[in-house]
């Protein structure tokens, strides 16, 4: 056979047992049963993990075997396992997970609802930021009924700070002269390209920025952990805690494994 006609012949073969394994696949999506919840559940939710707004547009990414759980996915999973009868709890993993402020309120009111319907809601953690601020993931934890972390962990409680690159000095050893156009001095975008450093009005706008998500965190921890916004601001100023720190100064339930909780 010419070389030609074999390479025609595997490449049909390929086709043909793709094809049959897609069908396959169908079939067996299309056949499943329909899973059923026991008559007590706890649902059970990993927030470890990234959570983007919106599923990947790739079209390769359903071949990844995983399909990631979207910000809207785990909003209207707690509120429809609010309205089941048949789930009773929420068990969930925090930590470090690369979760923005605005996902992490949303989920939070989320879990909030969840436990107006008159259920519990666990968050158990196995560390708060061991090598990196954990006021994220804890101002997340606090929505929940109790907060346990694993005894050799670690509350990275210690405040927010804000950056800012700049590659005005680099483009200038390049002999780059960037030229943009800016509506007004707090419209900051383009400084990274055109300043070696904050101006006064970008640092004022970061500030104001920073204090305002600050904000949000103390009085969302003081509710959570039944405290005064001014303990809380103390309790951060003497941050980060070991393990059992964190359980002393009442900001954990507290210490155990994963299993034991």
């Amino acid at each position: 056979m010419a070389k030609g006609g074999k390479g025609l012949l595997v490449l049909v073969i390929v086709i043909v047992v793709l094809g049959a394994g897609l069908v396959g696949a169908g079939v067996f999506l299309l056949g499943g049963k329909k899973p059923s919840v026991p008559s007590k559940a706890i649902l059970e939710l990993d927030l470890e993990r990234a959570i983007p707004e919106t599923a990947p547009g790739s079209p390769f990414a359903a071949f990844s075997g995983e399909k990631p759980l979207t910000l809207r996915d785990v909003v209207d999973a707690l509120e429809k396992a609010g309205d089941d009868p048949h789930v009773v709890g929420l068990a969930a993993r925090v930590g470090a997970a690369p979760i923005g402020v605005a996902e992490i309120q949303e989920i939070r009111d989320a879990v909030k609802a969840f436990r107006a319907k008159k259920k519990f809601a666990v968050a158990y953690a196995e560390t708060f930021g061991e090598f990196a601020p954990g006021n994220g993931a804890y101002y997340l934890a606090t929505a929940f009924d109790e907060v346990w972390l694993q005894p050799s962990g670690d509350l990275g409680l210690n405040g927010l700070v804000g950056e800012s690159p700049f590659l005005r000095g680099t483009l200038d050893k390049l002999g780059v002269k960037p030229e943009f156009g800016q509506r007004h001095e707090f419209k900051n975008a383009m400084n990274l390209y055109t300043e070696t450093k904050f101006t006064d009005a970008h640092r004022e706008a970061t500030k104001v920025l920073l204090e305002s998500i600050f904000a949000q965190m103390v009085k969302g921890i003081a509710e959570g952990r039944k405290m005064s916004e001014e303990e809380v601001r103390a309790l951060v100023d003497r941050g980060p805690y070991l393990g059992p720190e964190a359980l002393e100064a009442k900001l954990v339930d507290g210490l155990a494994y994963r299993d034991e909780v």
